[in-house]
């Protein structure tokens, strides 16, 4: 199983900053290639999309984390916000 945060800070066109944090989460799977990822949001507001998990095929927990994040990037009001991994929360 492999932990890690994601935090998203950035401006908006009229000055308001904007932060988003997430707790993610692998499953601990060991079958070969397989890889499951899921999200918590921890901060007030943060989007979600509608599953809040990934799973991959191929890849295994490190593809499912990549492709987590690249969701999570992608809603809208995350767009063009700095994002920052921890790979060691404490």
């Amino acid at each position: 199983m492999e932990m890690m945060t994601l935090k998203m800070t950035g401006m908006t066109a009229d000055g308001v900053q904007r932060y988003r944090s997430y707790y993610l989460v692998t499953d601990g799977g060991h079958m070969a290639g397989l890889g499951r990822a899921s999200a918590i949001p921890m901060s007030a507001g943060a989007p979600m999309p509608e599953d809040d998990f990934v799973q991959v095929n191929l890849g295994g927990e490190e593809r499912a984390l990549k492709t987590l994040v690249e969701v999570l990037c992608a809603l809208p009001g995350n767009e063009d916000l700095n994002i920052d991994l921890n790979l060691n929360p404490n």
